[in-house]
């Protein structure tokens, strides 16, 4: 049975009480902004003198051996932060001479009797022990290291965060920060903070069983306003397999569910600066759902937590349950492989990774992660081929270039079209198909988006756009799209020559500001223009056949010089485009006209309307 109690912060740490975060739960995930939050809420019951509820910290039972540690279901982000808050404030009233005060601390909260009172899981566990508490074990340690904190390495997003927590709190401590917020006395500030973290009040549960923690969890936290919709979800299948079985089977149910988020919440570090863990789901939802669908009435996949819920609520199998995270835990594991295509050993093709990596560099993706997790699994299944992966590869990163990219449309075009032919492939080689699903084949696939394609960026509409005389200002602050369109036709130049010289992730990110868009024509003509050439500049200067790109090496024939000025300081370049510009003899309306029109067929080769062809 679960046994509740409140009480403050020091009764439930303090003593031979050890906390465990076990391996199933996900890592430190706390942002700075969420460390703000509790530092902010910390400072504020000071100043006003009242108490600040903590929350509710949800522990299953330690084992029977003496001092083995409470497993923290719930609470380990704050119990984690508060740890390293107060090792921060040990450390400095360890520089103001408070030594007892500081060794107090540590001893009930820190380490007692040389054991560690919080351990966290996995790699997160040294990284922690070692630089995050600063070996405070180690009985000749004294103060803070000298090293800075900016010269720590990481090996995860989650140690990244625990990092960032301890230099947030660090500096929020220190008299320059506590300036800011009218505190005359820093010891005093120390010491009252220190007794309002011990007295902060709390409500501890204690279970004895996963079947019994997954009940009280779902029942104190399912409003909880911190939890994503996967913890929700994870909270709420185990509450449901928790009713259906008896105790020891529902113990055994839940920690299957519980070892695949491990694997899940692994992938969703991973993928930091990707898709959030909610779109992965709503994007594995989009295709495993069978009730949603285009209409604005039924767009499930934007309230997909409530349906998925609902749809549980009446499966009395608990098999169903555990096959949809496992097939969710895969489904974040081939979005972790794709996303990190570069660093893992799980793609060994140059051609498939050359085609991943120009299409994460296209960017946009968000309409086509359904699709995308849907062709890798069949091609990791040899449903489909290589040569068809690929392919389909191209075709996503055409539609993006042509739609989003040079038409400018928003973000949600062709969602209602993309989406159901992901659902379509995704069925396309299961045992059981919905009667509501059509399933088609990649190559179904691949003409319904040379048709898309088409529609919204047809070749007449992509000369129209891009032979704009306004073209730079048309991407406006949006210029590592321009950039990408410049190194479209570079490639076309350089693939003539050599080996490319440079990285497109580089130059479309504009990599420290290296590969600036500069103006043959100059934006501003000075001396050396008449009058009525100016006016032809004016009017030109913006077009596509007057921009090229530049790196600081090329700065002498940058500026608002003539181009005679210009082309006399040209002693050449990397950039095939400056070499093509600067063989002319002079530069003009025909000139910028003529590479216009090279540049034109170069972004239309690289991104075919292959539809209008057919």
């Amino acid at each position: 049975m679960a046994s509740t109690d409140s009480e403050d912060f020091s009764g439930f740490v303090t003593g031979d009480k050890y906390f465990e975060v076990p391996p199933y739960q996900r890592n430190y995930s706390w942002e700075k902004e969420h460390v703000n939050d509790l530092w902010s809420d910390l400072v504020e019951a000071v100043e006003m003198d009242r108490d600040h509820y903590i929350g509710t910290f949800l522990l299953m039972d330690a084992e029977e051996n003496e001092g083995a540690s409470h497993k923290i279901i719930d609470g380990q982000q704050r119990l984690t932060t508060l740890t390293i808050l107060l090792f921060e404030i040990q450390e400095v009233l360890d520089e103001y001479g408070e030594e007892n005060t500081a060794r107090q601390i540590r001893g009930d909260y820190i380490a007692r009797f040389g054991e560690q009172k919080l351990t966290l899981a996995g790699d997160d566990e040294r990284f922690f022990r070692r630089t995050i508490l600063e070996n405070v074990l180690n009985a000749s340690r004294k103060g803070q290291r000298e090293d800075e904190l900016s010269d720590t390495d990481t090996d995860s997003p989650s140690q990244g965060r625990l990092l960032k927590a301890k230099k947030t709190l660090r500096e929020n401590l220190s008299k320059n920060e506590l300036e800011k917020i009218s505190v005359d006395d820093p010891l005093e500030f120390y010491k009252a903070l220190y007794q309002k973290i011990r007295s902060l009040p709390l409500l501890e549960y204690t279970v004895g069983s996963r079947s019994e923690a997954a009940r009280i969890f779902q029942t104190v936290n399912d409003r909880g306003k911190d939890l994503t919709d996967l913890e929700i979800t994870k909270s709420y299948l185990m509450h449901r397999v928790s009713l259906l079985e008896d105790e020891q089977q529902a113990d055994s149910s839940i920690q299957t569910i519980q070892e695949s988020f491990d694997e899940i919440y692994d992938s969703v570090d991973n993928i930091s600066s990707g898709p959030s863990e909610d779109q992965i789901q709503r994007y594995h939802f989009i295709m495993w759902n069978a009730d949603w669908g285009t209409g604005y009435d039924s767009r499930y996949y934007q309230n997909h937590l409530e349906h998925l819920k609902d749809y549980f609520r009446k499966v009395g199998d608990t098999g169903e349950i555990i096959t949809y995270v496992q097939e969710l835990e895969r489904i974040f594991q081939l979005l972790d492989e794709l996303y990190n295509h570069e660093t893992n050993d799980s793609i060994d093709s140059k051609r498939l990774e050359d085609c991943l990596r120009d299409l994460f560099v296209a960017g946009r993706l968000g309409n086509f992660y359904p699709l995308l997790m849907a062709a890798y699994d069949q091609y990791k299944q040899e449903s489909i081929t290589e040569e068809e992966f690929c392919t389909l590869l191209r075709k996503i990163e055409t539609f993006i270039v042509r739609t989003y990219v040079i038409e400018q449309k928003s973000a949600d075009t062709g969602r209602t079209r993309v989406y159901p032919r992901a659902r379509e492939l995704y069925y396309n080689n299961k045992d059981e198909v919905l009667d509501s699903i059509i399933p088609c084949d990649v190559n179904d696939v691949i003409s319904r988006l040379e048709q898309y394609i088409h529609d919204y960026c047809s070749d007449a509409k992509l000369d129209t756009t891009l032979g704009d005389s306004n073209v730079f200002k048309y991407y406006g602050n949006r210029k590592s799209e321009l950039r990408l369109l410049l190194y479209a036709y570079e490639w076309t130049l350089e693939r003539k020559k050599e080996g490319y010289q440079f990285d497109v992730k580089e130059v479309v990110g504009n990599k420290d500001g290296n590969y600036s868009i500069e103006h043959v024509w100059p934006q501003t003509p000075k001396e050396g223009f008449d009058d009525s050439t100016k006016e032809l500049v004016n009017e030109h200067k913006h077009r596509l056949g007057n921009l090229a790109l530049m790196t600081p090496e090329d700065n002498a024939v940058q500026g608002n010089s003539p181009f005679r000025d210009k082309k006399a300081e040209f002693s050449g370049s990397k950039i095939r485009m400056l070499e093509e510009i600067f063989s002319e003899p002079e530069w003009g309306v025909e000139q910028i006209s003529n590479r216009e029109e090279r540049m034109l067929s170069a972004i239309r080769e690289r991104w075919p309307d292959e539809y209008a062809d057919a």
